[in-house]
């Protein structure tokens, strides 16, 4: 039997390397998941393991901000989502708030840049 080589497209050190900034959903930690490309071949990709999804990862204090308009209800990326919808339970409450979280995140980065670019 011979013991094949697997040649992974990124490697584990590559993308730990790319890591920057926190999870935009909860706030957290990013890590390497092994996983495959879209042609099956083995590579790593960042990610949450609270959040189970793949992330870009965010600046802490665009995350803070998100979080906060979240939580205020003042900006909901996802209008079709009603928070009373989530609030039967501490995961769901949770879930609720990460998801929204995580598509504001990107968006304050944004208007931050905006707003640093401006006279």
């Amino acid at each position: 039997m011979t013991k094949e080589i697997m040649e992974y497209i990124n490697t584990k050190e590559e993308c730990e390397k790319n890591i920057k900034g926190v999870c935009e959903g909860c706030g957290g930690k990013l890590s390497a998941f092994e996983t495959v490309d879209n042609s099956g071949h083995p590579t790593f990709w960042q990610g949450c393991y609270h959040c189970s999804c793949f992330r870009s990862g965010i600046e802490l204090i665009y995350f803070q901000v998100a979080r906060r308009l979240v939580e205020e209800g003042r900006f909901l990326p996802y209008s079709h989502m009603e928070r009373f919808n989530y609030e039967d339970t501490p995961e769901r409450l949770e879930y609720y708030l990460d998801v929204q979280t995580a598509g504001l995140s990107h968006d304050i980065k944004y208007i931050h840049k905006i707003i640093k670019g401006l006279p």
